[in-house]
């Protein structure tokens, strides 16, 4: 698997924000979220996933098909199967550690959300990383809520990003989420689509990110063909082989 690819996979699944929150410097007023925005979130102890994954820019196209699953609040675990019953790389992220495993060139990452900060420029942790995945509303206390046409917009400021929500008001699921680095201009869209009954609440099988940076846009999708929640606990195995050799993460 190239690095081109697996930087494709860390940025699908790391667009994310940072922690402390602030009031809405755009906000003429605000209101609390808490009994005003009505959302339907997907709550779960164990989901798997069948998936694709792809990369759409001006230097080239990648995909590939990927295993997910996630233990609520605790692990996110990725395989990477670009085809053939072959598996390139595998990724788990927890509360507090991100491990990556490259099986092509037999070395492995093993660190903290501050390196995914360095490389990807935007702070992050697991909660946001979880949430986005699933297409979950995260309230961040005070907020701006605004009405958009069928939409619920909401609207926050974390530092320096401005993130705008969009919940649909027929199915009560997030639609789309735009993020902007105040400082850089740097903008992040993601949008939501092909909604299918998962238990008794709407899920997203199609996520599709634009992403601006430095002038340079690309395009992230990841859509799922097959999605399953239990309550039978899921493995997540991670064992590292001794030849491997750790990247230096420069």
């Amino acid at each position: 698997m190239s690095n081109r690819l697996l930087s494709c996979l860390l940025a699908v699944l790391l667009l994310a924000g940072c922690k402390k929150e602030a009031v809405p410097t755009t906000a003429a007023t605000t209101t609390e979220t808490v009994g005003n925005v009505t959302v339907s979130n997907l709550d779960f102890n164990y989901l798997t996933a069948k998936s694709q994954i792809s990369l759409d820019d001006k230097n080239e196209k990648l995909s590939s098909g990927i295993s997910l699953r996630i233990k609520k609040d605790s692990v996110i675990w990725v395989s990477v199967q670009p085809g053939l019953g072959i598996e390139a790389a595998r990724l788990m992220l927890t509360q507090d550690s991100v491990f990556v495993m490259n099986r092509l060139k037999k070395e492995y990452i093993a660190t903290d959300y501050a390196y995914l900060r360095n490389r990807f420029l935007v702070d992050m942790n697991f909660e946001v990383l979880q949430a986005l995945l699933l297409g979950n509303y995260q309230p961040q206390g005070t907020e701006k809520v605004m009405t958009a046409q069928d939409q619920q917009h909401v609207q926050q400021m974390r530092e320096n990003l401005l993130f705008d929500y969009f919940i649909g008001r027929q199915n009560s699921k997030l639609q789309q989420l735009n993020v902007q680095d105040t400082n850089t201009g740097n903008t992040i869209t993601v949008k939501y689509d092909s909604f299918r009954e998962l238990g008794s609440v709407p899920f997203a099988y199609g996520l599709a990110a634009q992403v601006l940076q430095q002038g340079e846009t690309s395009f992230y999708t990841l859509n799922h063909t097959k999605v399953t929640v239990t309550d039978e606990a899921l493995s997540f195995p991670f064992s590292i082989p001794g030849d491997y050799k750790r990247h230096g993460m420069n």
